[in-house]
């Protein structure tokens, strides 16, 4: 295990915010602790496994990145990328592009970081009108090679500070991947570098002001201990993004994430519990993911916020 200083101020003063389980081993009561930086609001895990020993947190078969790879899918799963296929990614890609606005006559270069089995970036090609130059990297050398082999993609595995990428990119996108970055500030200087002069960074990751991690607390998915290290609100990125050279210049809710997190975190309650998860869990996600659905008309505070950053100076 290992302590860290906040990445935005460098300070080492904390207060314990929850004591949350691993949601894939609760029978074995482990608690990881979240911590707020009295000198930034940024919350974070701390003490975390260290970057050499994390692999082994990623190995349960219910984590959804990988699903994909998976055989003998359950219903759930199988609803799950159903969903994920012909609704989420096509409204995830309709929505970069919309912001991209990128011209048919021309050649951009995408980079997906953690891009788990390259889903996305073929969703992008397909509905862009442009030419696309299209780079992934995986930290997973199983999903990376699926990449390669079954979607024909360029896929690097790795990490970012590890792998090479020769050429600045129109558009670096991470989708729920930063939070999971060890090396956090020297990954933003990296993106920095390689993004264009007009280039976009896009992000998203779970909202700790939403409304469901303010309900479901130390139970709230998007905490997701010990593989989420940083639990980030809109008002702590753009601080963080400010050390970099970078800000925020539009952000949106996504919508089925609202469900989604509401789902997996009333399964979670249910674990905690020692229950099965019913149709009254169902109902209560239902509920509980419409509500923060609303509020996240209101990007500030939705379940999960996309972010489009771009260099200052």
């Amino acid at each position: 295990m290992e302590y860290i200083a906040c990445p935005i101020s460098e300070a080492t003063d904390f207060d314990v915010r929850y004591e949350v389980p691993n949601r894939f081993e609760v029978a074995k009561g482990d608690e990881w602790h979240i911590v707020v930086s009295r000198a930034s609001g940024l919350a974070m895990l701390n003490p975390r496994p260290p970057q050499s020993e994390i692999a082994k947190f990623y190995e349960a078969l219910d984590y959804d990145p990988f699903i994909s790879l998976k055989h003998a899918a359950s219903l759930q799963d199988k609803v799950y990328k159903f969903i994920r296929r012909f609704i989420s990614l096509r409204y995830k890609a309709r929505a970069v592009l919309k912001r991209m606005q990128f011209e048919a006559n021309q050649t951009y270069n995408v980079l997906e970081i953690g891009c788990a089995t390259g889903d996305f970036l073929l969703e992008l090609r397909r509905q862009s009108p442009a030419s696309l130059n299209l780079m992934g990297i995986e930290v997973s050398e199983k999903a990376a090679r699926y990449a390669r082999q079954e979607n024909e993609l360029n896929v690097s595995q790795g990490e970012l500070l590890t792998v090479d990428v020769s050429e600045q990119q129109d558009l670096i996108v991470m989708w729920h991947t930063l939070e999971h970055i060890h090396r956090l500030n020297e990954t933003l200087d990296k993106i920095y570098t390689l993004l264009k002069p007009n280039g976009t960074f896009m992000t998203a990751m779970p909202n700790l002001d939403s409304l469901d991690a303010a309900h479901y607390g130390k139970y709230w998915v998007g905490l997701d201990a010990p593989r989420h290290l940083y639990h980030f609100t809109p008002k702590s990125f753009a601080a963080l993004l400010k050390k970099h050279g970078l800000a925020i210049v539009d952000m949106h809710g996504l919508v089925l994430d609202s469900y989604y997190n509401a789902l997996l975190s009333e399964q979670l309650c249910a674990a905690v519990k020692g229950k099965a998860g019913g149709m009254l869990t169902l109902l209560k996600a239902l509920f509980w993911g419409s509500l923060a659905a609303i509020h996240g008309v209101t990007p500030e505070v939705a379940s999960s916020v996309c972010y489009y950053v771009r260099k200052i100076r």
